[in-house]
């Protein structure tokens, strides 16, 4: 813009809140220093709506002979009710001006650089075709000591284009730390100058994972720590952590979980398998590294615990029920880890035929001649393991048989029987008579 005469600059302000202060700026830019050369108030007129929100147009009125001749920047600065701040600027000569004027955009202050750095903006001088805009970055200690000292030859790279100006500086050799980015718009007359910090970033951070690898199903929660990892000289401050949980006998499948942000990451044990846990993690400037650790959960085996017919019961016990038609049976006491304990189920065999589940039963006798039966009970997991028990049912009517054990002692007993009572009838006949040779008689 050019202003040689009492002048009103106007522009408009969309906002969903009230301006509370509102005001315009000249700032000359002189080396690396801005100096105010006048100012005022803005005029608002009434604000109509736009759209959900309110529009005001504003005014501000420029006197050169109050300004004088300057090369400078027109800035307007408008605050709300709730303090947010908006500005905007542009490039003004004023009166019989002759220096330049420098809007950088980029970088901004602070700014993570990372293998190379883009400096871009606008940049005017006044009646000078040989203006030049020129880049420097310079190593410094902390963004409190930077922007100091302009560089001494600022010509990293150069322009000789004016206006509207983009540039990129290679930064892929510099070491990881702060630094001052200079930009120079140098005419015949004059140097200008613009600094920020920046950060240069071009080693990825070292990650790292403290935790266990293996558990059992229903233990605690397990907690893996990634807040040893480090990023050299940004140290850990800027470090962003991404936990991410696969299942590794799914390979391929979408993660489990996938945590963001904290440091930390804790692992329930709810379900048996395993998995991998990758953490990558981020610096400021966007460079990573990944670690993973691998993750055992070792199921719980169910442990049978069975009643019939209110009895506690053991694998192969032959059990005589009671009188009646129908007994008890009674799987509910089976012991697993807390978080399977409410998801057993049961399932009753009999004669290894399944019948019915459900780990509280009424058992009839089956319709059948048999008076005894083997009743198996399988107590299964949410990871389909069991354990079981097997018992003998015996019918209350039931008539047990002669044992062997007797009936070979009656038949030992009888053959002995047997022999003493032979042994008597050959004594009571005398004895045998003796045969004799022919010529004895």
């Amino acid at each position: 813009m050019q202003i040689s005469e009492h002048s009103t600059v106007s522009g408009f302000l969309v906002s969903a809140n009230e301006p509370s202060e509102a005001f315009w700026s000249a700032l000359e830019q002189s080396g690396a220093d801005t100096v105010v050369r006048g100012g005022g108030t803005l005029q608002f007129s009434e604000s109509h709506e736009y759209g959900n929100l309110l529009k005001w147009s504003w005014e501000a009125i420029i006197d050169p002979d109050e300004i004088g001749d300057c090369s400078c920047i027109l800035q307007i600065s408008i605050s709300d009710i709730t303090q947010n701040t908006v500005s905007s600027s542009i490039a003004a000569f004023i009166g019989n001006s002759s220096g330049s004027v420098l809007l950088p955009e980029a970088p901004s202050s602070e700014s993570w650089i990372v293998g190379e750095v883009e400096f871009s903006g606008w940049s005017a001088a006044s009646y000078d075709p040989t203006a030049t805009i020129s880049f420097s970055l310079l190593p410094t200690d902390s963004p409190s000591t930077s922007c100091a000292n302009p560089p001494a030859s600022p010509v990293e790279d150069a322009l000789s284009l004016m206006g509207e100006y983009s540039a990129t500086v290679d930064a892929s050799g510099l070491e990881d730390g702060w630094y001052s980015a200079w930009t120079a718009s140098s005419t015949q007359l004059s140097v200008v100058y613009h600094c920020v910090p920046v950060r240069v970033d071009n080693n990825a951070p070292a990650s790292s994972i403290i935790g266990p690898d293996e558990a059992q199903e229903g233990d605690d929660a397990l907690l893996f720590d990634g807040g040893s990892s480090d990023d050299g000289y940004w140290g850990k401050g800027d470090l962003y952590h991404i936990w991410t949980l696969l299942d590794r006998s799914n390979p391929g499948a979408a993660p489990i979980s996938v945590s963001q942000g904290e440091s930390t990451f804790s692992l329930e044990t709810d379900i048996s398998g395993n998995f991998e846990l990758l953490l990558r993690v981020k610096d400021g400037g966007g460079l990573y590294s990944s670690v993973s650790r691998n993750i055992t959960i070792t199921n719980v085996i169910p442990t049978v615990k069975l009643t019939v017919d209110g009895k506690s019961v053991s694998h192969g016990e032959s059990i005589r029920l009671s009188s009646g038609d129908t007994w008890d049976l009674d799987a509910s006491g089976s012991l697993d880890s807390t978080n399977d304990i409410n998801g057993l189920r049961c399932v009753w065999k009999v004669d290894n035929e399944p019948v019915n589940e459900g780990c509280q039963r009424s058992f009839t006798w089956p319709e059948s001649n048999i008076e005894k039966l083997i009743l198996t009970i399988e107590v299964i997991d949410d990871d389909d393991q069991y354990s079981f028990i097997s018992v003998e049912l015996v019918h209350p009517d039931y008539t047990d048989e002669l044992p062997l054990g007797i009936i070979v002692l009656v038949l030992s007993a009888a053959f002995l029987a047997s022999a003493i009572l032979f042994r008597r009838k050959s004594t009571s006949m005398g004895e045998i008579p003796k045969w004799q040779p022919d010529e004895e008689k």
